[in-house]
């Protein structure tokens, strides 16, 4: 009898949890697997076509799984594969709010025709909010790098990010209450949810502030922890846009059956019209406003919710008015998937990794795969979009990465230099003579190769004019100064390179031509000179770091006329602050020190030649 009148006072609670009234959403498609926890209730259960939800009703998909729910108000949610969202509120006549937890949502909502401006419903993340009037548009969320990606079809949605404390703010907090069963009327302590904010009213400050965006039809916005505001819209690819529109049901394709097809080769009709652009489609950052647009034209990757821009070789094509990518990878032509090159992978944190067997011994016969991971890792902007993990990126370095790049230098060396003769000699006429503004401007080219050896060319061009030459009898017939190089660069490890340079350089030398008088001509004379030594970075932090160089240098035997040059020896010192400019590029202003001696051999007699050398240098390097 007991048992009776439990069943009995269960089954109003039953009927009436189901009712119309109480309904927010119905099953309406469904492929694969998916799951959903009711409020309140302890497990979850599975979906079947023609489900009803309530509110708060978290719903799950499976791999390779998609639901179609239909809202109260008509609007269309399409849940894809490992996907998670919640119906937070959800009324008929007034605003509603879904959470995605992870995953992605494609949404139709319809325009309300009273308010045609006003919010119909509410997306939110954990690093942004959406305000839906009536648009057609998809939503990925990566809780691995907090990544929300928007990309719009038809209309536009409004995009803002979303704090950690705005996040809080829209949370729900829990209190402990106590409650008596019904039946037994004990006393049981549960969890009971309370709205610390209105939420509605905290989701549209968030969208109404400064740092909200409009992303119209056929453009693409994100946001994330790292990035201060929401990215500016940008145009994707044309060609993923129209696979990704027409890939409803968030189809899927094994590697197997992948019908890859690039941005450069397509041959199609677009049906989707495409707003204009308002960011340059080249791209842009702003450290200091936080204002950031990559370059228009790349791929939505639809896991990790990274944008993958064109690199910078990449065409513009002024019809679309995007830039055309031809090494970022490809799309699966027929679900909008995008595919990494091969070798590569994108992880959601890591940016592009090496595929697992692509290690140190095959990377060795393919260098061109590092280059091209560290050209991908700056097209996708990782230490802004996903944050520079600095500890992770020195273990990932692979030595062949300092020579799988040609490698160019630009230097100027504004220096003063003195020539003396005689030094230390009783026997014959000490002379000194000091340059006034000299300057000497100097070109290397570190060529790539696919292994540690890179060939060293150089050119080097100066001009030594000295200050006090006639007032010591000494004349100088030109001031102009040429240097050529070739040489071979040893990487030892990361930071430490070894270099050998065979070259020819004219050099002033001092010809005496009287005996008994400071009687000298400075002749212009070309040595053969070998350059031996290492280089080094040894201190880096952040965007600043310290090079520093140190060699010998050995000349050759050279006579000319009457004038013979002896073998000589000396060495170059020299210590380079460096500031990055970018992932490729540098910029140095340190201090340069050569000095040299050689035994001199005139008709008039034997004389010790030094030559020393020093002052600021300027140099720019970059990375091809």
């Amino acid at each position: 009898m007991r048992h009776i009148i439990c069943i009995a006072l269960l089954i109003p609670t039953i009927l009436f949890a189901n009712t119309p009234s109480n309904t927010i959403a119905e099953v309406v498609k469904i492929r694969g697997e998916a799951t959903q926890l009711s409020p309140g209730a302890r497990l979850a259960r599975v979906v079947i076509l023609g489900d009803k939800f309530v509110e708060d009703t978290s719903i799950l998909t499976g791999a390779k799984s998609f639901i179609k729910i239909k809202l109260i108000d008509n609007s269309e949610i399409n849940l894809g594969p490992e996907s998670k969202i919640v119906i937070s509120e959800m009324k008929k006549n007034s605003v509603g709010i879904i959470s995605l937890l992870k995953g992605r949502i494609r949404t139709e909502v319809e325009k309300d025709s009273a308010k045609p401006n006003s919010n119909k419903f509410f997306v939110k993340t954990r690093t942004a909010a959406l305000g839906v009037r009536g648009t057609d548009f998809q939503t990925i969320y990566n809780p691995e790098n907090k990544m929300t990606s928007l990309l719009t079809y038809r209309g536009e949605v409004a995009m803002a990010k979303v704090d950690e404390t705005t996040y809080k703010n829209l949370e729900e907090s829990k209190v402990l209450t106590v409650e008596r069963d019904e039946l037994t009327k004990v006393p049981e302590i549960k969890k009971a949810k309370i709205k610390q904010f209105d939420e509605i009213e905290e989701l549209n400050k968030v969208l109404k502030s400064k740092g909200a965006v409009l992303v119209p039809s056929g453009q693409n916005a994100f946001s994330s922890d790292s990035l201060k505001k929401t990215s500016l819209p940008v145009k994707i690819s044309p060609v993923q846009l129209e696979a990704l529109y027409k890939n409803q049901d968030f189809q899927e394709k094994s590697v197997s059956n992948l019908n890859l097809q690039s941005a450069t080769d397509a041959i199609f009709k677009p049906t989707l019209k495409v707003a204009n652009q308002v960011a340059p489609a080249e791209g842009l950052y702003n450290e200091k406003t936080g204002d950031f647009a990559p370059k228009a034209g790349g791929f939505i990757d639809l896991n990790t919710g990274l944008y993958v821009a064109p690199t910078n070789d990449a065409k513009l094509d002024a019809k679309s008015g995007v830039y055309v990518a031809s090494k970022i990878g490809d799309i699966d032509a027929d679900t909008g998937q995008y595919i990494a090159p091969k070798g590569l992978i994108l992880d959601a944190k890591k940016g592009f990794i090496l595929a697992e067997g692509e290690g140190d011994s095959k990377v060795e016969k393919r260098p061109e795969l590092l280059a091209l991971r560290q050209d991908l890792n700056h097209s996708i902007a990782k230490d802004i979009v996903v944050g520079g993990l600095e500890e992770e990126a020195e273990k990932s370095f692979n030595i062949n990465e300092k020579f799988i790049r040609d490698r160019v230098s630009f230097s100027l060396w504004t220096m003063n230099q003195n020539i003396t003769a005689n030094k230390n000699s009783n026997n014959a006429s000490f002379l000194e003579l000091n340059s006034s503004g000299s300057v000497r401007f100097q070109f290397e080219w570190q060529m790539a190769t696919n292994n540690r050896f890179s060939p060293l060319v150089g050119i080097d061009y100066g001009i030594v004019k000295f200050k006090d030459q006639a007032i010591k009898g000494v004349t100088q017939a030109s001031d102009k100064l040429l240097g050529l190089s070739y040489g071979i660069q040893y990487a030892a490890t990361k930071n430490i390179n070894f270099y050998s340079k065979l070259g020819l350089h004219q050099e002033h030398y001092l010809d005496q031509t009287a005996s008994g008088n400071n009687a000298y001509t400075l002749r212009k004379v070309v040595l053969t000179r070998l350059s031996l030594g290492a280089n080094a970075e040894f201190w880096r932090l952040k965007k600043w770091s310290m090079d520093g160089s140190a060699g010998g240098v050995f000349t050759f035997r050279k006579g000319i006329n009457n004038l013979v040059i002896h073998e000589g020896a000396g060495v170059i010192l020299e210590l380079l602050p460096k500031y990055k400019l970018s992932e490729q590029k540098w910029l140095g202003l340190g201090i340069k020190i050569e000095n040299q001696f050689q035994r001199v051999a005139s008709s008039v007699g034997v004389n010790r030649q030094d030559r020393n050398t020093g002052g600021v240098e300027l140099k720019y390097i970059s990375d091809f």
